[in-house]
């Protein structure tokens, strides 16, 4: 299971893996002086309620015909446009413009920009962004992704002459952290190990076998919750894991509802690497600020740190299921 906080349809996610001066709304220009993308028809009759990457809904007539890449500023930012080599908060929803289905709600997530690594569409969204700023880029399927197939991304109700609808909200722009280096196997522990911690009532109980493996059982009678919700069960003593450090860990997850296995590192026989910042909220809130060698559980709802109820669906679970979490943090690398 990818664990990264962009979830997009894979032919999307390599596009997405981006420029400027201005101290106001009405951006007309990138960091280079280059004009921002031109508006039109279609980018202009694009209206929505809700919030973006979350529930966002299309509100403007249907079906919506789309042919060139088109950008439209629904609501002005204030700022500074970004920067090759910045990063920014960035929350996304994406719409089949002839149903006005949504195909992608991704929550707020930080992405960097670099030059030369996106697709068309997101380099017009991206390149002309400053915080607050509200955008929406309309065309064809075929424009937008040429030279793939609808059923490639899982959109089989869309042809290639319908029209995509892209809902970009950006927030903080920031300078990009360097990479943080690498840990070989013999660096990490093997498992969790330090002081044991008692869950909070009402959390599910978690036994180890001797390896450390967790296993999961929810409590009984008890509701799942509709927050997200942390706790430590082992205190470890090693270093304290900061934003956007690279993290080796264990992992199993379960879904409360059934308490069926979805995903396991301890399955796999690997502890799986990964920066705190490239993953689902319910991931990032579990491990930062934790000590190495600590164990976390998170449990995490759909819309609270979680997939969203789209992507959920997507992984054959319901869209309301809550997730759980078990992590042992077994190494930390912070970027120098």
């Amino acid at each position: 299971m990818k664990l990264s906080r962009v979830l997009l349809p894979s032919a999307i996610v390599g596009a997405l893996l981006l420029t400027g001066c201005t101290t106001g709304g009405g951006t007309t220009q990138d960091a280079s002086g280059a004009d921002c993308l031109a508006s039109g028809a279609a980018s202009d009759a694009i209206a929505v309620k809700g919030d973006v990457g979350v529930d966002l809904e299309l509100t403007n007539k249907l079906p919506l015909k789309a042919d060139k890449l088109e950008r439209t500023v629904l609501t002005e930012g204030k700022g500074k446009v970004i920067e090759d080599g910045q990063t920014v908060d960035v929350a996304l929803s994406l719409f089949n413009g002839k149903s006005g289905e949504p195909l992608q709600q991704q929550p707020t997530a930080p992405m960097a920009y670099a030059k030369g690594t996106m697709l068309d569409w997101a380099n017009e969204a991206f390149r002309c962004a400053v915080p607050g700023q509200q955008v929406a880029l309309t065309a064809s399927f075929n424009e937008m992704y040429d030279g793939v197939e609808p059923e490639q991304m899982s959109v089989a109700d869309m042809t290639k002459e319908d029209a995509v609808v892209v809902v970009m909200e950006f927030g903080e722009i920031s300078k990009t952290q360097a990479e943080p280096g690498t840990l070989e196997p013999g660096d990490l522990l093997k498992k969790a190990e330090g002081k044991e911690q008692a869950a909070p009532k009402d959390f599910p109980a978690v036994k180890l076998d001797a390896d450390g493996k967790p296993e999961i059982t929810m409590p009984e009678g008890v509701e799942a919750p509709t927050e997200l919700s942390v706790a430590t069960l082992i205190e470890g003593d090693g270093a304290v894991v900061e934003p956007g450090d690279r993290v080796y860990v264990h992992y199993r997850g379960v879904i409360w509802r059934t308490g069926e296995e979805f995903d396991s590192s301890w399955k796999r026989g690997a502890p799986v690497p990964f920066r705190t910042n490239e993953v689902i909220p319910g991931f990032t809130k579990a491990l930062e600020g934790q000590k190495v060698g600590s164990q976390v559980i998170s449990v995490v709802p759909a819309e609270d740190g979680g997939y969203g109820a789209l992507k959920l669906e997507e992984m054959g679970h319901k869209p309301d299921d809550v997730m759980v979490f078990v992590l042992d943090i077994l190494g930390a690398v912070s970027p120098e």
